[in-house]
C-alpha cells in the first residue's frame, strides 16, 4: 500500500523526454527616441493604414453577421482586400528587415512588427464604434423611409443589442482572421529571410501575434476564455483561479529534474539550468517549459505514445526505438496519474470537467446566466437553487439539461477525466504563454508613437528620430537622411555704428545691407549646396548638409570654406565701390564649424528652425574682442584671425565652452574638428611660408570641386594659441592648442599660385 501511494507522491524523472523551453526576447531599448522623448516615432505607409482600415471595416460586418444590411460588403471585395492587404504588409515589413539588415539592429525589425500590430488593433476598435455608429443610421434611414415596418424595425434593434452584446466576439474573430494575415505572410514570405539574416533568438514566433489576448479589452472574461482557452474561476477563492493552477503546476514541477537540475545540473533534454534559462523580466524559472504547449503532449501524452508504440511495432522498428518510446510513455502516464490526483485533491478536477463538457449547452443559458453561473450550478450544490428560481422565472423546463449535464459529469469516467486534464493543461499552457507575450507585446506597443499629424511627421523626420516602413514606390524620392552637417556664421562688424551714420545722412541702411551682403550670398549659395538658416540684421548663419550613402557630395568642410572666401571677396569688391562714392564699408568675421552626426529641428509654423552646438562654437569662432580691436586698429598685420589665451589651463578643463579671446576682422575661422575633416576630404599640401623674413608659418592647401563643376584652390593656415596676460594682454608664450584660418588674403593666394603645381 505504502509502495502504491509512492507511486503519487514520487515524480518521475524527466530528463529522456524531448522537452523544449519557450523564450521570446523583444526589446527596443536601443532605438532613438522621438520628438516627445517618451515615445518611438514610427510612420506607416499611408497606403497600408488605407488597406487595414477598409480591410478591417469589411471583417467587422462579416463577423457580425450583419452583411445584407451593407451594400459595401461583397465576398469578393473583402477577398480582394486581404490579398492586397498580405502583399503590403509583406512589403513594408520587408523593408523592416532590410533597414534592420542595413543598420545591424534586429529592433528595428521588431519595432516594425509591432508597429504593425498597434495599427491592426487600433483599427479593430475604431472600425468597430464607426460600425456601430453606421447601423444605428441603417437603422434610422429605414424607419424614415416608405417601406417603413415596425415588426422589421423591432427586429433590426434586436440585432444592434446583440451586436453590442456580442462586441468581444466579434472582436475576437475579427483580430483572429486579421493577424493570421499577418502571420501568414510571414511564414510564406519573410521566415526565410529572417533566418539569413538574424539569429534563431531574434525571430518572433508566429504565435507572438496569432494571440487572443491582444483582441481582447478584458483577458479574464469568462465568455472569452471559454471560446478561445478554457474557463477558469475569477474569484480570489476559486480553486481553479489562475494564479492557484500556476502555483500547483510549479510546486509539481519544482519537484522534477525541471525544478531540481537533476543529475550534473542538468534540466530534462539535458540542457543545462544557468542563470540565463531564467525568463527575462520576472516570471518563474519553470515559465519557460510551461509556455512551450508541446511540452505537454511530451510529458503527458502517453495515449499518443501508446498509438506510436503500437503503429512502430507493427512497422518493424527496432527494438531500441521500442524501448524508448516505451520507457517515455511511462514517464507520461506516472506525470499525469500525479497531476491529476494533485488536482483532484485539490478540488480543481470536478470544474475542470464541467468547463469542458458545459460547452455543449452554454448557448442556451447566457444570456440571461453569466458563464460562471452555468458552471456553479454544475459543480456547486449550494448555488442550484438561486440559480434555478431565475431559471424557471424565465423558462419554466429550462433546468433539464442542466440537470442532465450534472449527471453526466458524476458518470465521468477517470479516463475522460484525464482526458479533460490533459485538454487543460494545454490550454492554460497556450493561456499562460499568451499572457506573458501579451505583457511583452504591449510593453512594445506603449512605447510605440504611431504618427499620423503632418506636423509631427515632418519634425521627426528632420530630427532623425523617425522609423518609417514603406512601400518600394514610396521611397523613390525619399531624401537621403543627414549624415554631417556644417554651420557658417557671418557677422557684420559696427554694424550698429554704419547703421547709426546712413540714417543721419538720410539714407537706407536696410537696402545698402541687402545689396551689398545679403542678396549677393543668395546667388552664390547653390555652388557650395549652403542653405539660409538664421538672418539677423547683422549677421547670416549658413548650413551645408552631407547626406548618407551620397558620398560625391561629402565636401561639406571644404565647400563651407570656400563659399566664406567667395562671400568675403564679393563684400571686397562692393567695399571698392562704397568707398568711391563715400559709404561705409563693411568689415565682417566667419566661423566655420563641422559637426559629426545631423542637427535637430523644431518649426515654427512652417519655418524650420535649426538646432545643433555647432551655431554655438561658430558664433564663437566669428567674434571679435573689442579691446583686440581697439589695440590692433593701426597695426598692418599680415592675418585677419588671431587667436589668444588668457584663462589657465584649469578653467580650460573644467568647461566645454570656448574660452578663447579672438581678434577677427575680415578672417575665416575653421573649427579643429573641420580641420580634421577637410583633412580627410581633399588633399592637402603643407607649404611653408616666410613672413616678413624671419617668421615661418604651415599653410596647407588644395582644391575643392563646386557644384557647378569648377573647382576652388583653399589656403588654410596653422597657428599655436597664443598665451597672454589677462590684465597687459602681453604675450607669455605659445600654447599646444592649435587654430586654423581659412586665408583670403590676395598676397597669399597669389604665393600659392606661384608655389604650388595646379
Amino acid at each position: 500500500m505504502l509502495s502504491f501511494l509512492h507511486l503519487f507522491s514520487k515524480p518521475p524523472s524527466l530528463k529522456h523526454l524531448p522537452l523544449n523551453r519557450y523564450q521570446v526576447d523583444a526589446s527596443l531599448d536601443r532605438l532613438v527616441t522621438g520628438v516627445d522623448n517618451i515615445h518611438i516615432d514610427v510612420h506607416i505607409s499611408p497606403h497600408v493604414q488605407n488597406t487595414v482600415r477598409r480591410t478591417v471595416a469589411l471583417l467587422v460586418i462579416k463577423h457580425s453577421g450583419t452583411e445584407h444590411f451593407f451594400k459595401e460588403y461583397q465576398r469578393d471585395t473583402l477577398k480582394n482586400e486581404i490579398n492586397t492587404l498580405r502583399n503590403v504588409c509583406g512589403d513594408v515589413l520587408m523593408d523592416g528587415i532590410n533597414r534592420a539588415k542595413s543598420a545591424s539592429e534586429v529592433q528595428i525589425d521588431f519595432l516594425g512588427q509591432a508597429s504593425l500590430a498597434k495599427l491592426f488593433l487600433e483599427e479593430i476598435r475604431d472600425q468597430y464604434e464607426i460600425f456601430i455608429t453606421k447601423f444605428k443610421e441603417v437603422i434610422r434611414n429605414f424607419e424614415l423611409s416608405h417601406e417603413h415596418d415596425s415588426i422589421e424595425s423591432f427586429k433590426m434593434k434586436e440585432k444592434l443589442n446583440e451586436l453590442k452584446f456580442n462586441q468581444k466576439r466579434i472582436l475576437l474573430r475579427v483580430g483572429d482572421e486579421l493577424f493570421r494575415v499577418m502571420t501568414d505572410v510571414t511564414e510564406r514570405n519573410l521566415r526565410n529571410m529572417r533566418q539569413s539574416n538574424f539569429r534563431p533568438e531574434h525571430i518572433l514566433p508566429d504565435n507572438f501575434f496569432l494571440n487572443p489576448v491582444l483582441y481582447t479589452d478584458d483577458m479574464a472574461d469568462d465568455l472569452f476564455l471559454l471560446e478561445a482557452y478554457v474557463l477558469m474561476g475569477q474569484r480570489s477563492e476559486d480553486p481553479d483561479h489562475y494564479q492557484k493552477i500556476l502555483s500547483l503546476m510549479y510546486d509539481l514541477l519544482e519537484k522534477t529534474d525541471l525544478g531540481q537540475g537533476g543529475a550534473g545540473n542538468e534540466g530534462a533534454g539535458g540542457e543545462e539550468r544557468t542563470e540565463e534559462n531564467v525568463p527575462r523580466g520576472g516570471g518563474n524559472a519553470l515559465d519557460p517549459w510551461i509556455m512551450d504547449v508541446d511540452n505537454m503532449d511530451r510529458m503527458f501524452n502517453y495515449v499518443d505514445s501508446r498509438d506510436r508504440y503500437e503503429r512502430f511495432k507493427k512497422n518493424g522498428e527496432s527494438r531500441d526505438l521500442l524501448n524508448e518510446i516505451r520507457s517515455q510513455m511511462n514517464v507520461q502516464k506516472r506525470l499525469l496519474d500525479l497531476f491529476y490526483h494533485r488536482f483532484k485533491k485539490s478540488r480543481v478536477m470536478t470544474r475542470i470537467v464541467a468547463a469542458y463538457e458545459m460547452r455543449a449547452i452554454y448557448g442556451k443559458y447566457c444570456p440571461p446566466l453569466r458563464l460562471h453561473q452555468v458552471r456553479e450550478f454544475l459543480v456547486e450544490r449550494n448555488s442550484r437553487k438561486p440559480i434555478a428560481r431565475q431559471l424557471r422565472s424565465w423558462k419554466p423546463d429550462s433546468l433539464v439539461p442542466l440537470q442532465d449535464m450534472i449527471r453526466q459529469i458524476r458518470k465521468c469516467s477517470v479516463s475522460k477525466r484525464k482526458q479533460h486534464l490533459l485538454c487543460f493543461l494545454k490550454d492554460f499552457s497556450r493561456y499562460h504563454r499568451d499572457l506573458r507575450n501579451y505583457r511583452l507585446m504591449r510593453g512594445l506597443m506603449d512605447r510605440i508613437g504611431l504618427v499620423k499629424e503632418e506636423k509631427i511627421l515632418v519634425l521627426s523626420r528632420e530630427n532623425r528620430s523617425l522609423y518609417e516602413y514603406l512601400l518600394p514606390a514610396e521611397r523613390v524620392n525619399e531624401e537621403r537622411p543627414i549624415a554631417n552637417h556644417v554651420i557658417v556664421k557671418a557677422d557684420i562688424r559696427g554694424s550698429v555704428d554704419i547703421t547709426h551714420t546712413m540714417v543721419s545722412r538720410g539714407l537706407n541702411p536696410a537696402s545698402y545691407f541687402s545689396l551689398h551682403f545679403f542678396d549677393p550670398i543668395s546667388e552664390i549659395l547653390c555652388d557650395y549646396g549652403g542653405s539660409k538658416e538664421f538672418i539677423e540684421g547683422d549677421a547670416i548663419i549658413l548650413s551645408i548638409f552631407e547626406h548618407e550613402d551620397t558620398p560625391q557630395g561629402w565636401y561639406g568642410v571644404a565647400r563651407a570654406c570656400g563659399l566664406a572666401v567667395r562671400m568675403l571677396q564679393i563684400v571686397q569688391q562692393y567695399n571698392v565701390k562704397s568707398q568711391k562714392h563715400d559709404l561705409p564699408i563693411l568689415e565682417l568675421g566667419f566661423g566655420i564649424c563641422y559637426k559629426q552626426g545631423p542637427p535637430m529641428f523644431l518649426f515654427d509654423g512652417d519655418s524650420r528652425i535649426i538646432i545643433s552646438p555647432a551655431i554655438n562654437l561658430a558664433d564663437r569662432l566669428s567674434s571679435c574682442n573689442k579691446m583686440l580691436r581697439k589695440r590692433f586698429k593701426d597695426q598692418n598685420r599680415k592675418f585677419n584671425l588671431y587667436v589668444f589665451q588668457d584663462a589657465p589651463e584649469e578653467a580650460l578643463r573644467d568647461t566645454a565652452d570656448d574660452l578663447s579671446l579672438r581678434y577677427n576682422l575680415n578672417g575665416i575661422e575653421l573649427s579643429r574638428e573641420g580641420f580634421a575633416k577637410l583633412s580627410q576630404e581633399i588633399n592637402l599640401q603643407s607649404v611653408p611660408y616666410r613672413v616678413d623674413g624671419n617668421e615661418t608659418v604651415n599653410l596647407y592647401t588644395g582644391t575643392v570641386p563646386t557644384l557647378s563643376g569648377g573647382y576652388q584652390r583653399l589656403v588654410i593656415r596653422e597657428a599655436s594659441v597664443l598665451q597672454v596676460n589677462p590684465e597687459t594682454m602681453e604675450v607669455v608664450s605659445e600654447t599646444p592648442r592649435k587654430y586654423y584660418e581659412v586665408c583670403a588674403q590676395p598676397e597669399i593666394l597669389e604665393f600659392i599660385r606661384n608655389n604650388v603645381q595646379a
